[in-house]
């Protein structure tokens, strides 16, 4: 028995999963702290819809100057699963709280606990794009690297 899946259908599916995936980071509607939230929520379902989507959302989000430093996508994603930032993929929470913000950056405290209770801290910037079909979507200019801070208990 053959199922034949209606051409029209499959378009859609496509089409919605690509506008999910690259339409929010080039929205300036949204927020530098939803920015944020956007990531590590694709970050903390990676493999949701199809392997490493988390880690393209996160790219979507990369601010041009920092594509130029982690790119291309490749090697931003092989960066990604290093030791120094793996516990962000498929992490149990998180909380963001915001440090500093004014017109050309947002600076927040990102608190990433595992599933296995490790917390980890970091510094994540945000920095409105100028000029472009961007303009005015704020994108991620740098993470610090995740600093072990204790276990919860």
């Amino acid at each position: 028995m053959r199922v034949v899946i209606p051409t029209i259908l499959v378009a859609v599916l496509v089409m919605s999963d690509l506008s999910a995936s690259a339409s929010d980071a080039l929205d300036p509607m949204i927020s530098p702290e939803a920015a944020v939230h956007i990531q590590l929520r694709a970050l903390q379902n990676n493999d949701v819809p199809r392997p490493d989507s988390g880690i393209r959302k996160t790219w979507a989000f990369a601010h041009p100057d920092n594509k130029r430093m982690t790119g291309p996508l490749p090697k931003f994603m092989a960066m990604i699963k290093q030791p120094a930032y793996a516990m962000l993929l498929n992490h149990q929470n998180h909380d963001v709280k915001l440090l500093e913000r004014n017109a050309f950056i947002a600076a927040f405290a990102v608190r990433v606990t595992t599933g296995d209770g490790l917390v980890y801290l970091c510094r994540w910037q945000v920095a409105p794009v100028s000029g472009g079909e961007n303009d005015g979507a704020w994108l991620t200019i740098s993470v610090s690297t995740p600093m072990l801070v204790g276990k919860e208990t």
